[in-house]
This record gives C-alpha cells, sequence and structure tokens, in this order.
C-alpha cells in the first residue's frame, strides 16, 4: 500500500496561526481537523466509520530538527 498525504498544517514561512490547511475530500474531508492549543497538537476525527481503520504514518517536518517519523494503527470496534 502507498503512503498518501490525507491531511496537511503547513506552516512556511507564516506565522502559526496563519497555517495553510488542507484535508483530502476522498479521505476523512472536513471530519479531520487540527487541535494545536493542546500540547502536543492533536488529530482528531469525527464520525469514525469502519473504513478509517488501518496504519496511518504522521510525517512532521521541523525547520531546524530532523523530520520525525510516526506509525499510529486506527482500530474501529463498532457494534
Amino acid at each position: 500500500m502507498g503512503v498518501f498525504c490525507i491531511r496537511s498544517f503547513d506552516v512556511r514561512g507564516r506565522p502559526f496561526n496563519k497555517a495553510r490547511l488542507w484535508s483530502d475530500e476522498k479521505a476523512f474531508g472536513p471530519r479531520a481537523y487540527f487541535v494545536t492549543v493542546s500540547s502536543p497538537a492533536q488529530l482528531n476525527l469525527d464520525t469514525v466509520i469502519e473504513d478509517d481503520e488501518g496504519a496511518y504514518r504522521c510525517r512532521v517536518d521541523f525547520k531546524n530538527s530532523p523530520t520525525r517519523n510516526f506509525q499510529i494503527n486506527l482500530t474501529v470496534i463498532g457494534e
């Protein structure tokens, strides 16, 4: 399976509160949003559906530090 960008929060060349936001309409669309006032920041997902289940990679690029990668497994448990 390939790696796709499904959500982006880009502050390159702009203040943090003016971040460029993007979400893939075929993936989460408006259901996914960043919460940046928490520490650490979080990606929240509203109305989780069974098709959301899977492995996701989070990549964080820093200006003066190495890029960090995380893999998160999302398991959807339904009734």
